[in-house]
C-alpha cells in the first residue's frame, strides 16, 4: 500500500545556510530532492489502517564484488516485519515477518560462504533483532532465515557487526549489557555454531552504539539512557565480563557538567568527530574522541569531560529516540524532528578547522544546511499529522533519502 503525496518542492535553504553548507566538491544534498515513495509496508496484519506502528531502523544492502545489486536495496525494520525496499522504484522486494516480535534493529554483514559446488562467494547477510531477545540471521537472496542466536533475555535495543571482522556482532540490550558475537559461517547446508566472545556491562540500557573507526577491535562508544560510556573491546585480554572504562560528561541546560543524561544520537562524523544527541534540547553535540578519550589514563570507570567541539541547532522538542545519523563520505548529519521534517548540516567547511588540536568550540551553534519539509500526505481523504521521525539514512552514493517514522511509513527522496 501506498499513501498519496503531493509532490512539494523540499524546502530551499537561504542564501547564508547554502553559503556556509556548499561542499567542497561543489555537490550538495538533498536541495532540491524530490519525495518519491512513501511506503506503508511494515503494517501489521497487511492492514491499511495501520498508522500506529513504529518504524525504527533502516540500513543499505552493501554491495557485492559481483554486482548483483546497484545499490538502491534499503533494510528497513519496525512491528513484526523487516521489508527490503528498493529505493528507485519502490517495490517491496522481500517482506520476512514473525507475528510475535517487534523488530528494533536491522545490520548487514558480508560472508565468504562455501556453496554447494564448494566454492566460496560472497552472501550479504542481514540480522534482525528486537523485543524478543533474539537475534534472525537471514540470508536475503536465498529468502531464507537460516538461523537464530537467543542473545539476551530482555529486548534488543541494537545490533552492529564490525567492519573488520564480518562475523563479530554487538548486540545492546534492555538489560544493561553488550554482548559480542562470532556467528560464525554456515556452510552450504546452513549449519552455524555461534560463540559469545565478550559481555559489557553498563548501568543503564544502552540505546546506540558504535566502533571508533581508528580502532574498531579497541573501543567502542555507547549512548545510553544515563550516559555515554567506552568500553575496552579487545579480545586478547582474558577478561570476558567488562565493566567500561570511561563515562563522559557533558553540559546540562544549566552549563553543568553531567554524566546523567539519556544520549539517544550517537554516530561518528569522520574518523575522530563523534555527533551525539542527548535530552538537552534544541541541541546536537560534535565532540572529539581523541581529546576526550586519554588512553593513558589510569584505571577503569573514570569521569572524563567531552571536549566539546561545536553544537548544531535542532528541534527544542523533549521528545527522545529521534535517533541521529552521519554521512562520513559527505561530511553530513541528518536527523529527523518531530514534525516529519528532516534537519541536515553539511559540515565540509568546518571538518578541517576541528581536525587541529588547537581547534576551540565555535560560539554560536551551527543552523541546518537545510530542512526538508514533510509533504502533505493522504490516507482515505484524511491527512496524517503528527508525523515523528524516528531514523534517516542516505544511501553511500548520496543519491537517496530514507526515513522511517511514528505512523509506519517509510519515507524515500531522492536527488533531482
Amino acid at each position: 500500500d501506498k499513501a498519496r503525496a503531493s509532490n512539494q518542492p523540499a524546502k530551499e535553504a537561504t542564501p547564508d545556510q547554502e553559503a556556509e553548507g556548499t561542499q567542497k566538491n561543489g555537490e550538495q544534498f538533498p536541495k532540491g530532492a524530490e519525495p518519491l515513495h512513501f511506503l506503508q509496508c511494515h503494517s501489521k496484519g497487511n492492514s491499511r489502517e495501520d498508522f500506529k506502528t513504529q518504524l525504527w531502523s533502516c540500513v543499505f544492502e552493501p554491495l557485492l564484488d559481483c554486482g548483483a545489486r546497484k545499490g538502491e536495496t534499503v533494510a528497513t525494520c519496525g512491528g513484526e516485519s523487516v521489508c527490503l525496499i528498493d529505493c528507485e522504484t519502490g517495490v517491496v522486494l522481500k517482506k520476512y515477518k514473525v507475528a510475535t516480535e517487534e523488530f528494533f534493529s536491522v545490520a548487514w554483514t558480508t560472508l565468504p560462504m562455501v556453496n554447494s559446488d564448494s566454492r566460496k562467494k560472497s552472501h550479504n547477510i542481514l540480522a534482525a533483532a528486537g523485543r524478543r531477545g533474539i537475534v534472525k540471521l537471514i540470508h536475503v537472496a536465498a529468502d531464507f532465515c537460516y538461523g537464530e542466536i537467543k542473545a539476551h533475555k530482555k529486548p534488543i535495543a541494537t545490533v552492529c557487526f564490525s567492519p573488520t571482522q564480518e562475523t563479530h556482532l554487538f548486540t545492546a540490550s534492555y538489560d544493561k549489557r553488550i554482548a559480542l558475537w562470532d556467528i560464525g559461517i554456515p556452510d552450504c547446508d546452513y549449519n552455524f555454531k555461534a560463540s559469545q566472545l565478550l559481555v559489557l556491562e553498563s548501568f543503564s540500557v544502552p540505546l546506540r552504539i558504535a566502533l571508533v573507526p581508528t580502532c574498531p577491535e579497541q573501543y567502542l562508544l555507547a549512548g545510553c539512557e544515563e550516559g555515554c560510556f567506552t568500553w575496552n573491546i579487545k579480545l586478547e585480554k582474558e577478561q570476558k565480563n567488562r565493566p567500561f572504562e570511561v563515562t563522559f560528561q557533558f553540559p546540562d541546560e544549566e552549563g553543568e557538567m553531567t554524566t546523567s543524561h539519556r544520549v539517544d544520537g550517537l554516530a561518528f562524523l569522520n574518523d575522530d568527530v563523534v555527533a551525539s544527541k542527548s535530552s538537552k534540547p534544541g541541541c546536537i553535540y560534535l565532540w572529539s574522541w581523541s581529546r576526550s578519550f586519554d588512553t593513558k589514563g589510569k584505571g577503569c570507570q573514570r569521569t572524563v569531560s567531552a571536549v566539546i567541539l561545536a553544537e548544531l541547532e535542532w528541534s527544542t522538542t523533549d521528545l527522545s529516540y529521534l535517533t541521529l545519523s552521519t554521512c562520513p563520505a559527505k561530511e553530513h548529519v541528518f536527523c529527523g524532528d518531530e514534525k516529519g521534517s528532516v534537519w541536515i548540516y553539511n559540515l565540509s567547511n568546518y571538518t578541517t578547522a576541528w581536525s587541529s588540536a588547537k581547534a576551540k568550540r565555535s560560539d554560536k551553534r551551527i543552523p541546518p544546511t537545510q530542512i526538508l519539509k514533510w509533504p502533505e500526505l493522504q490516507s482515505n481523504g484524511d491527512h496524517l499529522s503528527e508525523i515523528l521521525i524516528n531514523n534517516v539514512i542516505t544511501d553511500p552514493t548520496f543519491t537517496y533519502l530514507v526515513a522511517l517514522t511514528s505512523v509506519n511509513i517509510t519515507a524515500i527522496w531522492k536527488k533531482s
